[in-house]
């Protein structure tokens, strides 16, 4: 958990990402030395049998990846292409099922948002509150906005709109041939929020976000009305941290149903279309969830990996093996999910009841971002700037 102070936020949208980092590990250490039984440390690496072979198609280097900031930079996957940056601004764009570079460009910005790809463009946002998005044929920019509040979520790209989320509580929408701003949707966030930002989505006509505040809100793409707000988590608690509620990790859509969960709050199945609570209970999390043939998993705060119904959100099994690994949300892939850890392996288990069944490690500085899967294969980017895809080769 990285935890950073919100408010005011409209003067702290211009800190430099190491100062914000030292006012997060000061609150850190109060908290924790407020409650030392809450320091959890991490399980050994658990032994078990290997039932399948995983294969790496290939690598490549990110420049030097996130350089020992608590950043979260996903790459982007199309159908032909990966796309992927490093906090010292390199982008690149490989050739998804061979890793062969296509182009690379060296920008002067810190990139702090991981990258959104679509419709032709490529667009990360940055430190100092910039959307930039460049042309996928080449990597040239094709345009350039100031945001005003520091980029952490992945920005969503859509036919007319990018979508970009920013620290202060705002959503953007910008035209996505000019980055002109069409829109702006703008709510109260705490004082005390975690060091991280869920992306929003892109839904048909709607866009999904959520916020520090534990509410999920859903927004027309084309002009930013707000079609419906649900309060995943209420503030509970006197003291600041006992009333950190974020919605910050990955929320996941399937069909007409949103799963999202928040950090000291509920997990909550949602109708997309009207807002309607289909189910919740209570659970903790700043990883998020994912869904695969009506099966949600859930990594909660302590990295206990956790699988309900998606209908009923009876708990189906629980994976305690990985407890305290700082794992990241799981990615169903297959017959299996899987999940990055603090130290950099890459964890497959099975769908059915969660053993072990295969390990890889793929960037000993650990494995941050939640791995992404297209084709059955998993492509997933490390925290010093590696990217690998693997697949499983069954035994």
């Amino acid at each position: 958990m990285f935890v950073s102070f919100s408010q005011p936020i409209r003067s702290l949208k211009q800190m430099s990402l190491s100062k914000m980092a030292m006012v997060a590990m000061s609150v850190l250490f109060l908290a924790s030395c407020a409650d030392d039984d809450e320091v959890l440390p991490p399980s050994p690496l658990p032994d078990f049998d290997e039932e399948i072979q995983i294969k790496k198609l290939w690598s490549s280097d990110v420049d030097d990846g996130v350089e020992g900031n608590y950043l979260v930079l996903n790459p982007a996957v199309t159908e032909r292409w990966v796309y992927a940056a490093s906090y010292d601004g390199e982008v690149i764009k490989l050739d998804r099922k061979s890793g062969d570079e296509i182009w690379e460009i060296d920008s002067d910005q810190r990139i702090t948002g991981g990258v959104g790809a679509g419709y032709g463009v490529v667009v990360y946002g940055t430190d100092n509150g910039e959307a930039v998005a460049l042309k996928e044929e080449d990597g040239s920019q094709l345009w350039s906005v100031e945001l005003g509040g520091q980029v952490l979520a992945t920005p969503a790209v859509g036919a007319n709109r990018v979508i970009v989320q920013t620290m202060d509580g705002r959503v953007h929408g910008l035209n996505r041939e000019t980055g002109v701003k069409e829109w702006i949707y703008d709510t109260p966030i705490p004082n005390l929020t975690l060091r991280g930002s869920s992306s929003p989505i892109i839904v048909g006509k709607l866009t999904l976000a959520g916020f520090a505040n534990g509410k999920l809100t859903a927004m027309a793409t084309e002009n930013g009305a707000v079609r419906w707000e649900y309060p995943v988590a209420e503030p509970q608690g006197r003291s600041e941290l006992e009333r950190l509620v974020d919605l910050d990790g990955r929320f996941w859509i399937s069909g007409k149903v949103v799963y999202a969960a928040t950090y000291q709050g509920k997990l909550a199945a949602i109708d997309v279309p009207s807002g309607r609570l289909l189910w919740q209970k209570p659970l903790s999390t700043f990883a998020g969830v994912s869904e695969k043939l009506d099966r949600l998993y859930v990594v909660d705060q302590d990295s206990n990996i956790i699988a309900l119904d998606a209908i009923s959100g009876a708990e189906v099994w629980n994976q305690d093996l990985l407890k305290g690994r700082r794992l990241s949300a799981m990615t169903p892939v297959e017959t299996y999910v899987v999940a990055g850890d603090f130290e950099g392996y890459l964890h497959w288990l099975n769908f059915r009841d969660g053993r072990i069944q295969a390990r890889v490690r793929v960037d000993s500085d650990g494995l941050r971002a939640a791995p992404i899967v297209k084709d059955d294969v998993v492509y997933v980017q490390g925290n010093s700037g590696e990217l690998a895809a693997y697949k499983v080769i069954k035994k």
